[in-house]
């Protein structure tokens, strides 16, 4: 299932309690939000370097991407690993999409010879 990608101008209240969970000392004024997958807090600069790239570079977990000013995020917790799990979760449903990777998959299985299949090993 697709997802919106979703880049949001956080309010005064909503930067004060990502501050709280990710450092009081840290720049916040945006939010990239990856649906159930995650979400990045930052300065506006830190989140537009990722927002346009991530729509190209995963087709197949996001739909489209959203700029919005009102979002009720419900964690505020940034996922640094974020890039990864994306990449993790991206790979499989890439290649199930791709008739090369599944031919590839097909001539890399090692084919049990005629002793093999006779005697069971």
């Amino acid at each position: 299932m697709k997802h919106n990608l979703v880049l949001v101008t956080l309010n005064k209240d909503q930067i004060d309690k990502a501050k709280v969970v990710n450092g009081k000392r840290k720049q916040i004024s945006h939010a990239l939000i990856c649906g159930p997958h995650g979400q990045i807090f930052g300065t506006e600069k830190q989140c537009r370097k990722f927002f346009p790239i991530w729509i190209d570079i995963f087709p197949h977990l996001f739909d489209k991407a959203v700029k919005i000013n009102k979002y009720e995020i419900s964690n505020y917790v940034s996922d640094f690993n974020l890039v990864n799990k994306l990449t993790e979760l991206h790979e499989p449903l890439e290649k199930a999409a791709n008739p090369i990777y599944q031919e590839l998959e097909m001539l890399t299985k090692k084919k049990k010879g005629f002793f093999s299949r006779l005697f069971g090993k």
